[in-house]
């Protein structure tokens, strides 16, 4: 489990490092998620393979969404992929 908070884009960051080792891409998606939300899409070879959601604004994000966000990739980039 990730230990303490993140920004977005330390999130974002680590997502697109573990996903391209693994070869995979991520994209943004065009809808947006509630309010200043963004989703964004793992994607092997144009079928998405996991998600997450992101907040908007500046600074770090509460530890709740941290955690639903390493959660939600856990079974695609490894337990503690957050953390490496």
């Amino acid at each position: 489990m990730v230990n303490g908070t993140r920004s977005a884009r330390q999130v974002l960051a680590a997502v697109r490092l573990h996903a391209r080792r693994l070869g995979y891409t991520v994209e943004q998606l065009p809808r947006r998620g509630k309010g200043s939300h963004t989703i964004w899409a793992v994607l092997d070879g144009g079928r998405e393979v996991g998600r997450i959601v992101l907040t908007g604004h500046a600074g770090q994000q509460s530890q709740h969404v941290t955690r639903s966000n390493e959660q939600a990739l856990e079974g695609l980039l490894g337990e503690g992929w957050l953390d490496k």
